[in-house]
């Protein structure tokens, strides 16, 4: 056998497999105890991005707004959230109402939280237990509580998502067992309805309620 042919046969090869699976392994936790724990790693890994904006109270509307948009981008699964949604209406739209839907959406998103943003101030965050369910998400528990007692805590549920061959996401958020994308889809699917089932009715309200932000 030639020479190179050897090099690639013990060499190459092998060192190209065990590439791949660490990849792998470093993309989608094996057991379930190694899913809990990568989802809680997530949920901590925004929360300490939050925390350091916080200490940046000064920061001007365009930085802030620039920080929040990386924040979504980093640690939620923007793409599945946005199908998601939209309810059954995501298969009919076209490709280009669908692009045009995830960066109206996301400016919204971005927006919303902009503009609540300093409500976070003063609380403290307590993770909780992580519950797998299914193949792809895990629960992460929490709380939030307000260091001045002048608010309530607020229990959170974190719907982490860990699918095969995909990075630990973020996918829903639900405050006091209220899903706010449930809540998102039940909206977003009213006003297609009421449209007769278009999908750019959708697409016009939220850039109006974007240009109300």
């Amino acid at each position: 056998m030639p020479l190179y042919r050897t090099l690639i046969n013990r060499t190459l090869i092998p060192c190209l497999v065990s590439a791949m699976a660490l990849l792998a392994a470093a993309m989608l936790p094996a057991s379930a105890s190694d899913r809990q724990s990568a989802a809680i790693t997530a949920v901590g890994s925004l929360i300490s991005d939050v925390e350091a904006m916080l200490e940046t109270p000064d920061a001007d509307r365009d930085t802030r707004h620039g920080a929040i948009t990386a924040l979504l981008d980093t640690h939620f699964a923007m793409d599945s959230i946005a199908a998601f949604s939209t309810g059954p209406y995501w298969r009919a739209a076209t490709p280009d109402e669908r692009e045009t839907y995830k960066s109206v959406f996301r400016d919204v998103l971005v927006g919303t939280i902009l503009n609540n943003f300093d409500q976070l101030n003063g609380l403290t965050y307590t993770p909780g237990k992580a519950t797998p369910k299914g193949d792809k998400f895990v629960i992460v528990s929490g709380k939030f509580t307000d260091v001045t007692g002048a608010r309530p805590p607020v229990a959170v549920n974190w719907r982490v998502l860990t699918r095969t061959g995909k990075p630990v996401q973020l996918f829903d958020i639900e405050i006091e067992n209220l899903s706010l994308l449930v809540t998102q889809r039940q909206e977003n699917v009213a006003v297609i309805r009421k449209n007769k089932g278009q999908f750019g009715a959708l697409i016009t309200a939220m850039q109006t309620r974007l240009s109300t932000q």
